[in-house]
């Protein structure tokens, strides 16, 4: 760091980045990642036993492990989108998402004063078959609004967001490794997980969508097993400790997505934001760590990158205000998970989550080729221990040591 830049940073954000420099070291957490060499985080062959998974919870970084879905033969044919449909039926509805721009729960600026409000979907029910019709539009260009299965809140199991049951049947069944028979003890869980944690997860939950759709910066206080069956996922992550560089402080009004409706009460097609009845305002975290510091909704919380030399700043270096702790933050870490791989993302650690679909090409007669790609993912949320709890707090970086 050259001398004058000092001038322009806050001291005590300085002594916050160096201490987590230090704590990533100290947990084997890179600095920054090589493109050409992802060593990291640690990759397992098979699914840990439990006192293993036991170690990795207590170590409290992100780990992946292959073959996690070995045992659950129906699930695998979930690759075909046909099957999915005739899984489902013709009548079962599901709750889904809808964005103009495939960003739910997120920041957006509202059109009519220009201030960033936090956007909640419109939620919309309809048939699982017309869900796969619409993302099929979407894969290809065709589509005018943005749906995704993201209901959450153990959506497989409970039907306030939908019908999912013949899929969560198909995850229950399971193959014994020794008598390659179906085992009649149905669970939907993983049971080394479980047995290591000492209790069954509190939601399970599917993801179905497409490209189009992400997730905004945020933190569960669940250890979060997430699996993907179709496409993949990235991941974009911070370490717990890291909180106080991401800036979010601020209380944001709370709008909705709601369908805008015509002179003549029809349907438009096109959605506008409403403020939420109650008045609400919710903290939300404004930075998005696959953009730039310099991007443009990055930029009003950074003074200057601390992670770049002055001849590589794209902004101008201006003085520090309260407003802008981002420029202090390491660089953010990517985790892709790819078919059949399920990742370990502890409970704490702050995550952006990008995806793409698959390619299913399906040829009808007398039409064009249609590409049926989902990206479909599984997620258990188990809750997180009082002692956990207690470890992360311990982890702030504001704590003197």
């Amino acid at each position: 760091m050259e001398e004058h830049d000092r001038d322009v940073d806050d001291p005590f954000l300085l002594l916050l980045r160096e201490r987590a420099i230090q704590s990533r070291k100290q947990q084997g957490i890179p600095f920054a990642q090589d493109d050409q060499k992802q060593d990291w985080p640690l990759r397992l062959t098979r699914p840990p036993p439990a006192r293993r998974f036991r170690e990795i919870i207590e170590q409290h970084v992100p780990v992946l492990i292959d073959g996690c879905m070995k045992d659950r033969p129906l699930v695998a044919k979930w690759k075909d989108t046909s099957h999915l449909e005739s899984c489902m039926g013709p009548d079962r509805a599901v709750v889904v998402a809808i964005t103009p721009d495939g960003r739910a729960d997120d920041l957006n600026i509202h059109p009519e004063h220009g201030s960033a409000v936090f956007a909640l979907p419109l939620e919309e029910n309809m048939p699982f078959s017309q869900l796969l019709e619409r993302l099929s539009n979407q894969v290809c260009g065709k589509a005018d609004t943005i749906a995704y299965l993201q209901s959450q809140n153990s959506n497989l199991s409970v039907q306030e967001f939908g019908d999912l049951s013949p899929l969560l049947r198909a995850l229950e069944s399971r193959i014994d490794a020794d008598q390659l028979t179906t085992n009649s003890d149905r669970r939907s869980d993983l049971t080394w997980a479980t047995e290591a944690i000492g209790y069954a997860p509190e939601a399970t939950n599917i993801w179905i969508g497409t490209s189009a759709s992400r997730t905004s910066m945020h933190r569960d206080y669940y250890e979060n097993l997430f699996t993907v069956i179709r496409g993949w996922k990235e991941f974009t992550v911070f370490p717990p400790a890291e909180s106080c560089f991401l800036c979010d402080d601020e209380e944001y009004a709370v709008y909705r997505y709601v369908k805008d409706l015509g002179p003549d009460g029809n349907d438009t097609k096109r959605l506008t934001l409403q403020r939420d009845g109650k008045g609400t305002t919710t903290r939300w975290i404004p930075i998005d760590p696959t953009l730039p510091k310099h991007a443009e909704r990055n930029v009003p919380f950074v003074h200057r990158d601390l992670n770049s030399t002055r001849s590589q700043q794209q902004t101008p270096i201006q003085r520090h205000t309260p407003q802008t702790k981002y420029g202090y933050a390491l660089p953010a870490l990517k985790i892709r998970v790819h078919e059949g791989e399920t990742l370990y993302l502890p409970s704490g650690w702050f995550h952006h989550v990008s995806q793409h679909q698959d390619e299913q090409i399906v040829h009808v007669e007398g039409r064009d080729a249609i590409d049926r790609g989902l990206c479909l993912c599984l997620n258990w949320w188990y809750e997180i221990s009082d002692d956990m709890a207690i470890k992360l707090e311990e982890t702030d970086l504001t704590i003197p040591t």
